[in-house]
């Protein structure tokens, strides 16, 4: 009885611990959300300057598009992009990057830039 009463206590520890790992985990994900929502729109923000460009901007990426900071009230976060050329004529692998204190959120994406082809802004 006394040995019942104690593998009980055990299966009961182990089931706490396992769920207080699992709160654990929930919290520290919900506490990082915002930062990543953030990240992922000014990923997005970012990732949409570069689909606009023409392919000579993309082969030669201005250092402005190529890297900075977003300015207030994204003061924590900045930003690094590229443009590589793919192996099919015509399209980009793009990547952007923004970092924060805290972590780094990546965003990839492929562009069709016919060569010559010049963007009316």
């Amino acid at each position: 009885m006394l040995l019942e009463a104690v593998v009980a206590l055990l299966v009961i520890g182990l089931v706490s611990a396992a769920a207080l790992d699992l709160v654990s985990a929930q919290l520290r994900a919900a506490a990082r959300q915002p930062a990543v929502l953030t990240a992922a729109a000014l990923a997005q923000d970012r990732m949409t300057t570069l689909q606009l460009l023409s392919d000579e901007e993309l082969r030669r990426l201005p250092d402005s598009l190529a890297r900075g900071e977003f300015a207030a009230p994204f003061a924590g976060y900045r930003w690094r992009s590229a443009a590589t050329r793919s192996r099919v004529e015509s399209f980009y692998d793009l990547r952007v990057d923004v970092e924060w204190s805290t972590g780094r959120y990546t965003l990839a994406s492929v562009a069709s830039v016919p060569p010559g082809t010049r963007v009316t802004r």
